[in-house]
């Protein structure tokens, strides 16, 4: 009797784990010529070992950037202490509610506006416009000083804007292209201003515009990073290796500013 064949399923290939050289050399090839990737699909020997990489080179070269550009303040004799944004930490907030903000809900906010539409698709590309207007709009507003009618005016033609979108199919295929023929230059964009919006951070304190700019590197090193993270593995491991991140920083913020 022959045994049916619904028994019997067929095994998935078999993926080694990648080697650390393996990713350094991708992640390298990757930021010298962004380009969109084949996402990967095999949980335990492919997603969680590469995660784990990439959090490891994100934490270690970001702490190489840190003495570095601890060293350049001390050179130049600038005070690199306000520069680590503990003169304007809320030490009066207690650590739960930080904890919310700045580890829940600001990497799901940044990724879905800087991340997310990294894969073209119309819904994306959407959805971040409107977490930008609502999430960072205000804000962005009121620290360029601009009045609430100016808000308003632009709130109002962005929206305007994405509803001639949605319903041009015109310019749906020229962004398209835009993707696919330029994705270097979106993903770089995206990237770049993905850093300038962090200059909120720094509101309150006085430093020369070159060092500022500098202090915005690690920022923009983290983009690339959760930028092929989100291509490679997906949107939820950009989130999930951007929290991390958050944690990190709100811990060794958190922990000096009780300390002293």
């Amino acid at each position: 009797m022959k045994t049916p064949v619904f028994f019997f399923t067929e095994a998935s290939p078999y993926a080694a784990p990648p080697s650390v050289q393996d990713t350094l050399r991708k992640l390298w090839a990757f930021a010298l010529q962004p380009k969109p990737l084949k996402q990967e699909h095999n949980l335990l020997e492919t997603k969680l070992p590469l995660i784990l990489q990439l959090a490891l080179i994100e934490t270690v070269l970001q702490t190489v950037l840190f003495i570095s550009l601890a060293l350049v303040c001390s050179a130049v004799g600038v005070p690199y202490r306000p520069t680590s944004l503990i003169e304007v930490f809320p030490t009066n907030i207690p650590f739960f509610p930080l904890f919310v903000v700045a580890v829940l809900l600001a990497p799901v906010t940044e990724e879905m506006v800087f991340r997310l539409p990294l894969v073209y698709a119309r819904s994306f590309v959407v959805v971040a416009a409107l977490a930008f207007m609502i999430s960072f709009g205000p804000v962005v507003a009121r620290a360029a000083g601009a009045p609430v009618w100016l808000m308003a005016t632009v709130a109002l033609l962005l929206v305007i804007l994405l509803g001639w979108y949605l319903s041009s199919r015109k310019w749906q295929a020229n962004m398209y292209l835009l993707w696919k023929r330029r994705f270097g230059l979106v993903f770089y964009t995206s990237t770049v201003l993905f850093g300038l919006l962090h200059l909120l951070n720094y509101q309150g304190i006085s430093l020369p515009p070159v060092l500022l700019l500098l202090l915005l590197l690690p920022k923009f090193i983290g983009g690339v990073f959760l930028g092929y993270t989100r291509l490679r593995l997906g949107m939820g491991w950009a989130v999930g290796l951007h929290m991390f991140h958050n944690l990190i920083v709100l811990l060794l913020l958190y922990g000096y500013t009780v300390g002293v």
